[in-house]
């Protein structure tokens, strides 16, 4: 990156399903699509979603433990001030520069209990050395083809394993012919059995196991349904667990930005429909602090 820019990477578990519409409805199995990666097809949370809300929450942290006036309209207008010298706004460039959520680590059900998927690109371009003792340490092959390939949490004598309606073959990963990797300590619990498979299948199986709901437009006067009112929507199953970068100048202090907004996203969310159930993150970073007091100091 240029040399007044340095990168921050942040790990999101889903706690709910996740609902980032496409804005309109196209021909398939479902009214209302989420967006996807037109490269991949893989489904996505677009980097301008996560610093619309990130924006938003900061605001409110602003509003409701810094600022000190008593009048709603100052204290907003207050706070926003405060977030456009972080985030910007039409006329000058924010300090946080936030990409495209990307899916690590899917969960699918198969005879095995919930198996996570990933891809072995995935799981080198996330993971790398080990940064602490409590970080797992684990195999991946250096060559994937159509096998699933048993990294974490499955019995080695299993010869098939199915993922949905895909019956794979699975394959033990040789320790000449692999490479290792570290999870850290929060990743590796949120994931109980990882299953590598390869990039062209990757897609197909995400796309065929995300959640698909069918809901009704009630009329308000009558109580009832309306007539020729039945939708249906997907989401991005609960318990994917998501990365994304921040491009971070070097007098931002992301990490604390981060600490702030973090309570917000775990308890309101991001995207849509989240009065049916959606939206909850939990989000883990180097330098997480889990809590914040009411006197308004941090605290792990």
């Amino acid at each position: 990156m240029a040399n007044n820019l340095d990168s921050k990477r942040v790990f999101a578990r889903a706690i709910d399903p996740i609902h980032i519409g496409a804005g309109g409805y196209r021909l398939g199995l479902v009214d209302n699509t989420i967006i996807r990666d037109p490269a991949t097809d893989v489904p996505k949370i677009p980097g301008s979603s996560i610093a619309g809300v990130a924006r938003e929450y900061y605001t409110i942290y602003e509003m409701e433990k810094e600022c000190t006036l008593t009048d709603e309209a100052e204290k907003r207008k207050h706070a926003e001030e405060k977030a456009k010298g972080i985030f910007g706004d039409e006329n000058k460039k924010g300090k946080l520069r936030f990409y495209d959520g990307q899916i690590i680590l899917f969960p699918v059900s198969s005879q095995q209990g919930t198996v996570w998927i990933t891809t072995k690109e995935l799981m080198e371009y996330w993971f790398n050395e080990a940064k602490s003792e409590g970080d797992n340490r684990i195999n991946i092959p250096k060559k994937v083809s159509d096998e699933a390939y048993v990294v974490k949490g499955i019995k080695e004598d299993s010869s098939y394993l199915n993922l949905g309606w895909l019956l794979l073959e699975t394959e033990k990963v040789d320790f000449d012919c692999s490479r290792c990797i570290a999870l850290p300590k929060k990743i590796d619990s949120w994931a109980g059995k990882i299953v590598i498979i390869s990039e062209k299948l990757f897609s197909h199986v995400v796309n065929d196991n995300l959640e698909i709901r069918t809901s009704v437009k009630i009329d308000p006067s009558t109580g009832a349904a309306e007539p020729g009112k039945l939708f249906t929507y997907e989401a991005i199953s609960r318990g994917t667990v998501f990365g994304f970068e921040i491009g971070v100048d070097k007098d931002a202090d992301v990490t604390e930005i981060l600490n702030q907004v973090n309570p917000y996203f775990k308890f309101i969310g991001i995207g849509g429909m989240g009065t049916r159930g959606f939206g909850r993150l939990e989000l883990f970073y180097d330098g997480k602090i889990d809590a914040i007091n009411r006197d308004n100091s941090l605290s792990a």
